[in-house]
């Protein structure tokens, strides 16, 4: 790829990312307080999640690197655990990275 490829898909991002961020601010106020978009509104961020973490996981090749699976999983529960107990995203992927860092040193 070159460097103006990569400059482009950067700015492709941010404008994506600021239109999704800006046009809560045109819309009507009827559109926005539609059940379907309260609805998504309530369940993204858990999908979200879920998506990120279960294309994190490393598969073992060759019979190798079943403790890391394994620490990924028990992360895993514990950001959904956390996340349906306390309804925080921040500290649910804060407790995840900390079960994953505690069961990796005690599986080594």
């Amino acid at each position: 790829m070159s460097t103006n490829d990569i400059l482009i898909m950067f700015v492709a991002l941010i404008l994506g990312a600021q239109l999704c961020r800006f046009l809560p601010e045109f819309l009507p106020k009827k559109v926005l307080s539609s059940p379907i978009l309260q609805k998504l509104n309530k369940m993204l961020p858990l999908v979200i999640m879920i998506l990120l973490l279960l294309t994190s996981l490393a598969f073992p090749k060759n019979g190798e690197g079943f403790n890391t699976l394994f620490a990924q999983l028990f992360a895993l529960v514990c950001v959904l655990g956390s996340y349906i107990w306390l309804k925080n995203t921040f500290l649910s992927v804060a407790l995840g990275i900390l079960g994953l860092n505690l069961f990796l040193a005690v599986l080594s």
